[in-house]
């Protein structure tokens, strides 16, 4: 009885168990979905070469759940890939994804679906994602984890080789010129090469007298012999292939033709001097140029001229400061001396990292105005980076980033930016906003001369190293943008060199690496103090009766010291020369002194995309000093009455000679000769004497003549007055005549102006006199009865009368005159006025 109690109970006891994990198995299978999966990281990055089915994640890729994790709910089912982050805008999931998630051996893996041959970073480098994971709930149960960003970024292989843009290239060369324009270029289409650089390039053909750079550009080697040349020339990728690292992928060759043109080359002439004297206002200086572009090898598209007029540091007569507008020049960064040579002294290194600067307002207040001009020497080289790198910039100075005016260098292009505005209006409509130049020159590490001539919005003429840039659809573009609309808190701006300045952030971004020297805006700005202009410039160029054209163009800068021409023809260029006028408003006309114009001029033949640089054709344009003659006068004329027995010791014809001049100062007049003549001729008796160490000591030369004598020699007039005083007359014989008359005139050395002729006349008087003294003889001192020297001369009023009277001229004009006075010894004694 007990026993079946016993077994009653435990069975009732497994019953009860039995019951209960009944019921405990039910409410598992029924139980809720209680928490969302969690994936391991909130972004995912993915590289996976072209080549490659299988994505490389990092961080690995995988999700929990903190449901039980034997339950469904706690397992993990599957990945789903979106391209948005929010459900709301999820509607295209799987079909526009390459990708799918997949389980291997447990592990989740990002693959490309089996549908999808391969991916292309040609056509797409990078894929932005969101993935998120799921349990294995069913659908009512299921549940989702956030959604983390997945970022798979596709490597490119090198699989394209460079390709030439033109499958030939033909180049002419006039005989004796440089290959200056000779360049080919190809690029290279792989993801990996952002920039479709080519790393070098090299003939193929043997034995050519020419080599080629890494930039393709094609030089002379060997003096030039044939009329044609024809090589193969082909380029050479960056990288290296994966398959072997020693291997670089070669373009197909592409065919170079070099013909050189030996009839003609383009030349500027005149068959006049390059010396122009200018004698009168308005004169017209290139009437007589001719411009041959060799019309046989060349159809000309256009011809264009820089003519350039210096004044060589001649006054010009400008007054620009009391004029209403005036041409400013804002140096950014100081230039070299000698502005047109590349900077030997004066540079500024940038290196791309924290070196900028920004112009005061007080220095530059960042306007610009729709003409202006911007000059710079720059070296550049820096062809791994394509972020922007600022020269210039202007800038918002709080609030926003916006570029207002810029000039940059990006992936080898130069580009300048103005943006028109701000505008307070709502306005809809684009304008031309940057102008984009891609330049070999740019990334070469040679220092280059760059200058922009802007008229916006119409256009932007490009000089390198004084040559200017000729556009094409190759080289050149612009883009358009809205006008920048006015937001309250911007009305400031930065003006900044080598960065730009970012308003939002604070600071500087997008730094310059390079050298820049020079850099000069250049602009005509009004002046509010001044309603108009006092005084033009005085000496400039003009063009005042040419008439316009559909293709002529012309203008100059304020001062019209530099004029643009542009035409299609040589005829019409020509004509354009013609009426250049040269205008001295100066009165009288002057300053004297030479100035310089000269005219750069290039040519650009149809079909061919380089140009022809003429050799600078320049011209003298001379205003001779205005030279008024330089009078020298004469005075002394005197009559003497000398016994006969006097003259043969001997008398002084000129002893009290004076020479008087109007120039300004007196030693700078010179005397080339003296003669003196005689009526009647002299007997063979009868002579000059005069001491000749002083003709010597001054390099005069003496010559007798029948009918006197001739001084010769350029000497001062202190030393001709000099020497004539000390010429003696003498006879050692009886006269035959009563009077004898000496002539003197002298030449000056200025303008061979002849002085003034005086006359000594001698009257002998036919007398017995007391013999003279043998010593006035012997020693060669002879005596005249002058009252300035009597202490020396020999007292003969005992025996004899001698009387002398002198007149005198004067100048027919009011200059003052210089007296050369009268003195007893010496070429350099001195003188007193008259």
């Amino acid at each position: 009885m007990l026993w079946s109690i016993f077994q009653v109970i435990i069975a009732g006891a497994v019953l009860a168990n039995t019951k209960a994990t009944s019921v405990e198995t039910n409410t598992a299978r029924t139980k809720p979905n209680w928490f969302d999966p969690v994936l391991s990281s909130n972004a995912y990055v993915g590289h996976m070469k072209e080549n490659e089915r299988i994505v490389h994640l990092e961080p690995h890729l995988y999700a929990s759940d903190a449901d039980p994790s034997m339950s469904p709910t706690g397992k993990i089912c599957g990945y789903e890939l979106s391209l948005h982050k929010h459900d709301d805008t999820v509607s295209e999931v799987p079909q526009n994804i390459p990708f799918i998630v997949e389980f291997n051996n447990e592990q989740a893996i990002i693959k490309l679906k089996s549908s999808i041959d391969k991916v292309d970073c040609e056509i797409k480098q990078n894929y932005r994602l969101f993935i998120r994971a799921y349990d294995c709930g069913n659908d009512n149960q299921r549940r989702y984890s956030e959604r983390s960003s997945l970022i798979i970024t596709i490597d490119d292989i090198n699989e394209f080789a460079p390709v030439f843009t033109h499958k030939n290239y033909i180049f002419k060369l006039h005989q004796d010129q440089i290959c200056s324009s000779c360049r080919v270029e190809a690029t290279d289409d792989d993801c990996a090469n952002t920039n479709h650089r080519v790393c070098d390039y090299q003939i193929r053909t043997p034995n050519v007298p020419f080599s080629i750079d890494s930039n393709g550009s094609i030089s002379i080697t060997k003096p030039l012999m044939n009329d044609n040349y024809e090589f193969d020339v082909v380029a050479i990728d960056c990288y290296p292939l994966l398959s072997d690292v020693n291997t670089k992928l070669v373009s197909e060759p592409t065919k170079v033709t070099i013909k050189v043109v030996k009839s003609c080359k383009p030349s500027i002439t005149d068959n006049n001097p390059t010396k122009l004297t200018i004698l009168s206002d308005h004169t017209h200086i290139f009437d007589t140029v001719h411009v041959d572009t060799c019309d046989e090898t060349c159809a000309v598209e256009e011809i264009a001229g820089i003519v350039t007029f210096d004044t060589n540091g001649i006054d010009s007569g400008c007054n620009l400061e009391q004029c209403s507008s005036v041409n400013r020049e804002y140096v950014l960064i100081p230039k070299d001396v000698d502005y047109n040579q590349a900077p030997k002294t004066r540079s500024m290194s940038f290196d791309g990292f924290n070196q900028a600067s920004i112009i005061p307002k007080a220095d530059f207040s960042g306007q610009l105005n729709n003409n202006f001009t911007i000059r710079m020497w720059m070296k550049h080289s820096n062809e791994e980076n394509s972020d922007k790198e600022h020269i210039f910039c202007k800038s918002d100075e709080k609030l926003k980033n916006r570029h207002h005016t810029a000039l940059l260098i990006q992936d080898g292009q130069l580009k300048l930016l103005i943006r028109k505005g701000p505008l307070s209006s709502n306005d809809k409509n684009v304008y031309t906003s940057e102008w984009v130049w891609n330049l070999a020159q740019i990334n070469d590490n040679q220092w280059h001369s760059y200058k922009l001539f802007v008229n916006y919005p119409n256009k932007i003429d490009l000089y390198i190293d004084d040559q200017l840039f000729i556009a094409t659809n190759d080289n050149f573009h612009t883009v358009e943008d809205f006008a920048l609309p006015t937001i309250d808190g911007t009305e400031g701006t930065v003006f900044a060199v080598g960065a730009c300045w970012h308003g939002r952030a604070s600071h500087m971004v997008q730094y310059f690496q390079g050298d820049l020297s020079g850099l000069i805006i250049e602009q005509k700005e009004e002046l509010s103090r001044s309603i108009s202009c006092i005084q033009d410039c005085q000496q400039y160029l003009d063009m005042p009766d040419v008439q316009t054209d559909s293709g002529i163009e012309f203008s100059s800068n304020s001062n019209r010291t530099i004029w643009n021409l542009r035409t299609d023809s040589s005829e019409s260029f020509e004509q354009l020369l013609k009426h250049i006028v040269y205008r001295n408003t100066f009165d009288p006309i002057g300053p004297s002194g030479q100035r310089t114009v000269s005219i750069q001029t290039i040519i650009k033949c149809l079909g061919e995309n380089y140009t022809y640089n003429l050799p600078t054709f320049s011209r003298r344009l001379a205003i001779d000093e205005i030279i008024h003659p330089t009078n020298i006068e004469l005075k002394g004329d005197t009559n003497f009455y000398v016994p006969e027995s006097v003259l043969d010791q001997g008398i002084y014809l000129f002893r009290n000679l004076s020479i008087l001049t109007d120039a300004i100062k007196k030693d700078q007049v010179d005397i080339s000769d003296c003669s003196i003549n005689t009526t009647p001729d002299l007997s063979n008796d009868e002579q000059f004497i005069l001491p000749d160490e002083n003709l010597e000591l001054n390099n005069i030369r003496k010559d007798h003549t029948q009918t006197g004598l001739v001084l010769s020699g350029s000497s001062s007039i202190d030393t001709y007055r000099f020497i004539l005083q000390q010429i003696a007359y003498v006879s050692k014989s009886p006269v035959k005549y009563i009077d004898r008359t000496f002539s003197l005139v002298c030449i000056g050395v200025h303008e061979q102006v002849s002085t003034n002729e005086i006359r000594v006349r001698v009257h002998v008087e036919k007398q017995i006199a007391p013999p003279a003294p043998v010593a006035a003889v012997s020693s060669n001192k002879l005596y005249v009865d002058n009252i300035q020297i009597e202490d020396s001369l020999l007292d003969m009023e005992s025996s004899s009368r001698l009387t002398s009277n002198t007149s005198s001229k004067k100048f027919n004009n009011n200059n003052s005159l210089i007296k050369v006075g009268i003195s007893g010894s010496g070429s350099g004694s001195s003188s007193s006025s008259g």
